[in-house]
């Protein structure tokens, strides 16, 4: 079973094939929308280049996707690309609106109409593995985990078994809008509490802008996402011995769980650091970042396709960077991370040369790909990508910091996936009760208790 904080270093390279540049806007990182608690390097495998398949029998597999439009359209180049190199598999891809995915995946599993790939977010694996609709995969696959970072092992995992492969990694992150810090006399990389304290009041005290949010907008999806990150670096975990399947949360009653809800309530609370009026806006926050109007935000590096301009291109003149978060209040450097990855439903009818063939075509995808980065700022989910030439020479990697943050972070086993659970953590009173602690709905203990008491009342 997956525990907080399991990890294993493995360290191998190998060379990328080059893809074609394409636009930016569409890559929203989480498809609308993390170690972990079930939680966890590096790693990589050696495939090469492919070479054309000789298989005599001819194969179709079927692949639900639920991507943006420039992740589609680069998902589609990648598809063509493999099937140029497997000329008897044939990839049939459906699209499949995001917010109705799980619901969609779950009734064609119990019909006997599941598709042979799915894409959905990896940290899922152990609750679609819950309702028996998945696949181990472990047999075909050439290289088991290794040409992948460790720390998506435990999130790729259920039961033991491997039921998911990563598109990519993406990450919670500190951006700092370095022109609004300049202009407040404030120092614009915080790497400490007490410097991100004293950048976020000189904003406050010198100019009129944003001194720092920690939710771009009140939404349950970054309410658990940004007290488990603070929960994580205050060096707590979210349920007892930091292992989901004991069904038993601790952060309501833990000093380091009430610590991250104090924290979260005092931005917008005593610190006046953000405000609450505009909290039901999910682009205020951002296009005052990318105007000049907010000086740090605590974001997901997939924001990064946000701050771009109509032509796919950073705007000009706006000065960012994305420093790791280690800022915040406590000294554990853990925050949340999450991958787009593809799962590979149960189905009676999928011939032994279908499993193959779909295993063999996410590992082309999820290993050959150096989009995700070079169009948003993803981190690729092999090292061997991460360090290619195509992605260290683009202005993701260097420039702004996003890309070679986020791979210093995965390297350094500082990335945790959401726990492992049996129930989706998303639900409206969990998430949601977090996320009005921030929106000073809530008193921080109630929020903790009524978040903790839903997840109780599901996994029991």
């Amino acid at each position: 079973m997956p525990f907080e904080g399991t990890t294993s270093k493995i360290s191998r390279r190998r060379a990328i094939k080059g893809l074609g540049i394409a636009g930016i806007s569409g890559l929203a990182g989480c498809s609308g929308g993390g170690g972990s608690d079930g939680e966890d390097g590096s790693g990589d495998g050696n495939t090469g280049s492919a070479t054309k398949t000789t298989a005599s029998q001819d194969v179709e597999i079927t692949f639900w996707e639920s991507f943006g439009g420039t992740e589609a359209a680069e998902l589609e180049i990648l598809t063509s690309e493999f099937e140029d190199e497997h000329p008897n598999i044939t990839v049939n891809t459906q699209s499949v609106p995001f917010g109705e995915m799980t619901t969609k995946l779950t009734t064609a599993a119990a019909s006997g109409n599941a598709p042979h790939v799915a894409s959905y977010w990896m940290s899922f694996s152990s609750y679609f593995n819950s309702e028996g609709i998945l696949d181990p995969i472990d047999e075909y696959l050439q290289d088991g985990l290794n040409p992948y970072y460790d720390i998506v092992r435990p999130a790729a995992t259920a039961g033991g078994d491997t039921v998911a492969l990563p598109m990519d990694i993406h990450g919670m992150m500190l951006a700092t809008n370095n022109t609004v810090l300049d202009e407040a006399g404030a120092p614009t990389a915080p790497s400490t509490p007490e410097e991100l304290a004293e950048a976020a009041n000189a904003v406050k005290e010198n100019t009129d802008k944003r001194p720092f949010f920690l939710q771009t907008y009140d939404n349950l999806y970054e309410g658990f996402r940004v007290y488990f990150s603070l929960v994580k670096q205050q060096g707590g975990n979210m349920f007892k011995n930091g292992d989901p399947s004991t069904g038993e949360p601790v952060f309501h009653e833990t000093d380091a769980g009430l610590a991250a809800a104090n924290f979260y309530d005092s931005v917008t609370g005593e610190r006046g650091w953000d405000y609450t009026d505009d909290l039901s806006d999910s682009n205020v926050r951002i296009n005052e970042f990318k105007n000049d109007q907010a000086a740090m935000g605590f974001m997901g590096n997939w924001m990064a396709n946000r701050l771009q301009n109509d032509n796919n291109e950073f705007i000009d003149g706006l000065d960012f960077t994305y420093h790791s978060p280690w800022s915040f209040a406590g000294d554990t450097k853990k925050t949340f991370c999450e991958s787009n990855s593809f799962f590979f439903p149960s189905n009676p009818n999928h011939t032994n040369a279908e499993k193959k063939a779909r295993v063999k075509f996410v590992e082309y995808i999820t290993q050959n790909n150096p989009v995700w980065a070079t169009k948003a700022g993803h981190l690729p989910p092999t090292p061997k990508v991460a360090e290619s030439d195509e992605v260290t020479s683009h202005p993701v990697y260097e420039e702004y910091e996003i890309v070679k943050t986020l791979a210093e972070m995965a390297e350094n086993d500082q990335l945790r996936y959401q726990p492992q659970t049996d129930i989706n953590l998303y639900a409206p009173e969990i998430g949601g009760s977090l996320s009005s602690i921030y929106a000073q709905n809530i008193e921080p203990q109630d929020g903790i208790n009524k978040s903790a008491t839903a997840i109780r009342d599901r996994m029991n």
